[in-house]
């Protein structure tokens, strides 16, 4: 029994590290001195393998998954991943594109089962100790990217990056928004601990300079930041209310928060007193890919347009009146996670997701009514959840801030699972502290991680080494290098365009023709390539219609198409 005791715990230890260093790694990776992509192509790489790492640990928790209290959460999660596996089936578009995801934003299936395997590992491990590892991590990661994001306004940075955004301070996300929206929540964090943590005042004096830089920060990237921030305090203060047995007041500042979310969603769907602000600002162009994102889920109601499949299918699902309103914007994505997931696997996706944030907020309130005392650590984990969630109703799914959203979900969902009166623990003080440092993970531990090691590296290995050989051939310079190149595998079809791009640019206009000939036969859906083939003034007639058709195809309510 001894033995087991040891087993468990040595699991429990390597599963809640792995588990951190995914959250964090993810977060902070930038590799741009070896692919063209120097942000998202990493981040899922080294997500897929640190999420299926904990997955194997995760996995030889047999008990775990055994227990009865655990089966709802399981069984949801399974409906995800269940659904997730059908739509890859059911999509007939090319396997890479599916399985990886448009370039740019990578959260194709693999990203999504990474996600899902991120958050059943964090549901497993999750403890009071861990949370609290938790909380240290988000503000370690946050006062380096607040560091790195002033760095970066001020035009230092290791590396010059050409990524087309405006302003300068991106952080580790590549774009300026998710750099606010984390900044957002780590100025809810750490605020958090200033006004309702009873820790020394040093420390406090610390937390508030790094939500000033976080604010700071806010203020050089987006405005997104500061709506994370307010919604993130917001969740603290309304637990810290309800815990210092001031319901009435607790009462009032909730229904005061939800009005305020309510008005500003009404207001990018045109509706309310704030429409008329918000359809002065960024916000509005939401309103479109909305509408276009619902069009997906009413057509596709089943298994959706597929993974990162968004951006194919908007210019045909959006409505005739968005060019007679004047919006011709194009997009890859709907700017709303819940969305993304919906048009791009349907209804029983969305449903699935939607069922783990309801239930996400489920463990919260059980929590908050089990525990007789306010719980700063608690109160900030459920700060920066909701900050994160806020983010996700308006905006993209960036890795780097989805690994936090994913796992802080299994966080919450675990804690509330694993404190329950009911569950019996181990004793901790039944191990000598002298015999922590030789404990032993068990067989089946190290079996399942083996494997899920193996295949987290077989899934996330080929397209990375992919992209660093396209990233040599171009440095190369050389066309009879760079041509070849865009047919390396898996195919990614952003080096089709480029490479036809490049070879259009140079006079070598035959060779643009044949290297989209054969991407449009992988990508018939791609309006970016037809559009390029019919820009070639050297293509014949008859190619030139045809790339003129499938584009009028792909947009058909485009009055400038014919």
């Amino acid at each position: 029994m001894y033995a087991l005791l040891m087993d468990s715990r040595a699991s429990d230890r390597y599963l809640g590290m792995y588990v951190l260093l995914a959250s964090v790694a993810v977060c902070l990776l930038v590799a741009p001195f070896n692919a063209i992509d120097p942000v998202n192509l990493p981040k899922l790489c080294l997500l897929v393998v640190l999420s299926f790492i904990a997955a194997g640990f995760a996995f030889s928790k047999i008990e775990f998954f055994r227990l009865k209290r655990n089966r709802v959460i399981l069984l949801i999660v399974g409906l995800f991943i269940l659904q997730l596996i059908i739509v890859l089936l059911v999509d007939k578009r090319d396997f890479s594109y599916k399985f990886y995801g448009t370039y740019g934003r990578n959260t194709g299936f693999i990203a999504y089962l990474s996600l899902s395997l991120l958050l059943l590992a964090s549901l497993v491990s999750s403890s009071k100790l861990l949370l609290k590892r938790y909380v240290i991590a988000l503000v370690g990661s946050g006062v380096v990217l607040a560091l790195y994001g002033i760095a970066q306004s001020r035009g230092f940075d290791f590396y010059e990056f050409d990524l087309g955004i405006g302003s300068k301070t991106f952080g580790s996300f590549g774009n300026s928004n998710f750099q606010s929206a984390y900044m957002g929540i780590t100025a809810a964090a750490a605020l958090t601990l200033v006004v309702y943590s009873r820790i020394k005042i040093y420390f406090k004096a610390g937390l508030f300079i790094l939500t000033c830089l976080a604010i700071y920060n806010v203020f050089l990237s987006s405005e997104q930041g500061y709506f994370n921030f307010a919604v993130g305090i917001a969740s603290a203060t309304i637990i810290f209310l309800f815990k210092s047995r001031k319901p009435i007041l607790g009462w009032i500042a909730l229904a005061g928060s939800s009005v305020s979310v309510l008005f500003l969603l009404l207001g990018i769907l045109k509706i309310g007193p704030l429409a008329d602000y918000i359809f002065k600002s960024s916000l509005f162009a939401r309103w479109f890919y909305w509408r276009a994102a619902g069009k997906m889920m009413m057509d596709h109601p089943l298994f959706g347009v597929g993974m990162d499949g968004y951006g194919d299918a908007y210019m045909r699902s959006r409505p005739a009146s968005f060019y007679s309103s004047g919006f011709s914007t194009v997009s890859d994505t709907a700017h709303s996670v819940p969305l993304d997931i919906g048009s791009n696997g349907g209804f029983p996706l969305f449903i699935a997701y939607s069922a783990i944030v309801v239930f996400v907020l489920l463990s919260i309130v059980r929590i908050m009514k089990r525990k007789t005392e306010f719980d700063v650590v608690f109160a900030t984990i459920v700060a920066a959840w909701i900050a994160y969630q806020a983010q996700s109703l308006i905006s993209i799914n960036q890795l780097g801030l989805g690994v936090w959203g994913w796992s802080l979900s299994g966080l919450i969902i675990g804690y509330e699972l694993n404190t329950r009166p009911d569950v019996v623990e181990g004793n901790p003080k039944a191990a000598p502290r002298g015999k922590v440092s030789v404990q032993k993970i068990s067989a089946l531990a190290v079996i399942t991680t083996f494997i899920a090691t193996g295949a987290g590296i077989a899934a996330a290995l080929p397209p990375y080494l992919a992209a660093n050989k396209f990233y040599k051939a171009l440095q190369s310079g050389d066309a009879n290098i760079i041509q070849p190149a865009a047919y390396l595998q898996p195919y990614n079809r952003s080096r089709f365009t480029s490479v036809a791009r490049i070879l259009q640019e140079n006079k070598l206009e035959d060779r643009a023709i044949m290297v989209l000939r054969d991407a449009s036969k992988i990508y018939p859906d791609s309006f970016e390539i037809w559009n390029r083939w019919a820009g070639i003034t050297s293509a014949t007639p008859i190619d030139i219609a045809l790339a003129k058709a499938e584009m009028k195809r792909l947009d058909p309510f485009n009055p400038n198409l014919k």
